[in-house]
């Protein structure tokens, strides 16, 4: 799945980050050291989703109670276009 990318007209910021050397090694394995930068943007920006969803579920849940298991089956077959 494809992340969306900033508007071209934002600005990017060079950050420096220490990552174990073995994730760097994987990573640039399937990017080459060009595609690195591009990589980790969209694990941020994925990650970022990720952790959005799981606030909206969050507050959701502190506000109604827990999903049912009848409510989490729905969302999975809405999910999976069933």
């Amino acid at each position: 799945m494809a992340i969306e990318h900033a508007p071209a007209d934002d600005a990017t910021v060079k950050k420096s980050v220490t990552i174990p050397r073995s994730l760097a090694r994987e990573v640039e394995a399937r990017t080459g050291a060009r595609g690195f930068s591009r990589f980790v943007s969209e694990a941020i920006a994925h990650a970022l989703a990720l952790t959005k969803t799981r606030e909206i579920v969050e507050d959701y849940e502190r506000e109604h109670g827990p999903f049912t298991a009848e409510e989490i089956e729905e969302a999975r077959r809405a999910w999976h276009g069933e």
